[in-house]
């Protein structure tokens, strides 16, 4: 290298090492537990803001066309913010973090399982939502509004196994108000809708005094007991049971042939309700605490189980 080629060099570097855009920057306690020596992406947003309006939408079968639900005229707004407030308490402002990682504890059922990790702790959110009218199988079945869905804070696991997806949903719910009516006086109003992992106070208790205190939870990675989602091919083509006088029956599949989705949905939680109302009539505060299911399982569709079958000839 020519002497003019590394003196030029040597000074480029030592600027940009000593301008204030690169020196060193003092940070507080909170900043000094943020930041971590590892991979990731963390989000900060503020005041996005989405309306959407919507002509249609209709879920229905393709065998049947006469079998269907459908939602009409429906309007939606969101506002969100994060890292502006510690919505949580716990002294720090989160962003939203997006990272990789994989189970490196031996005693971790799910050691050696990479997942996807999405997470927020402090997030502002505010969901409004009207549907119109709900129609099932021709039949309007009423109206829907949703106000005031917030979800201060939430995570979220993504996982692998052979064709299926495991995954671990937990977050902090509340919803100001749902409301769901015929366009009738036959409405019921749900207020102060919480989903936590437990709350202070006794159901008992006025609900104003009510504090939600962890997530709700579906799935558990931890445990070994994840939410599962695997498609499947299903090729048996008759059930057999025994009825309770012990003879045996068979019910025909009708989804023989063809594919289904399996979900298992462990859950845990509590859920409670400030006030319900239907038809104008308060029915009073609702709780539901300590919730373990361990396994809830479903399949979309049915094995046809309570399907009418032809008689027998």
């Amino acid at each position: 290298m020519k002497p003019l080629y590394l003196f030029s060099f040597c000074a480029i570097f030592l600027s940009l090492l000593f301008t204030h855009a690169h020196a060193l920057q003092s940070l507080s306690t909170g900043q000094m537990k943020e930041a971590t020596a590892q991979a990731g992406i963390s989000i900060a947003l503020k005041n996005v803001k989405i309306e959407s309006y919507d002509t249609g939408y209709t879920i229905s079968n393709p065998d049947d066309p006469l079998q269907y639900l459908s939602f009409q005229n429906g309007h939606s707004t969101l506002e969100l913010t994060n890292s502006s407030s510690d919505l949580n308490g716990d002294g720090l402002i989160g962003c939203i973090t997006i990272d990789l990682f994989t189970v490196n504890a031996p005693v971790n059922p799910a050691f050696g399982q990479p997942f996807f990790y999405l997470k927020s702790n402090d997030m502002e959110l505010d969901y409004d939502l009207t549907i119109d009218t709900v129609t099932f199988c021709g039949n309007d079945i009423g109206s829907i509004t949703l106000n005031s869905f917030a979800m201060p804070s939430f995570h979220l696991y993504l996982g692998a196994h052979d064709s299926g997806i495991d995954a671990e949903l937990g977050a902090q719910i509340s919803i100001e108000q749902f409301n769901y009516g015929t366009h009738g006086t036959d409405n019921l109003v749900l207020s102060g809708i919480t989903f936590a992992e437990a709350f202070t106070g006794f159901p008992s208790d006025d609900p104003t005094t009510w504090q939600p205190t962890g997530k709700f939870t579906i799935g558990d990675i931890a445990s070994g007991n994840p939410m599962t989602m695997d498609i499947a091919a299903d090729n048996t083509d008759v059930w057999q049971f025994t009825d309770k006088g012990g003879a045996d029956y068979t019910v025909t599949n009708p989804r023989s042939g063809s594919g289904f989705i399996a979900i298992n949905m462990p859950v845990q939680g509590s859920i409670r309700i400030d006030n319900m109302n239907f038809g104008g009539n308060d029915l009073g505060s609702f709780a539901l605490d300590n919730i373990q299911a361990h396994k809830l399982y479903m399949e979309i569709p049915g094995r046809g189980l309570g399907v009418p079958q032809p008689p027998t000839p």
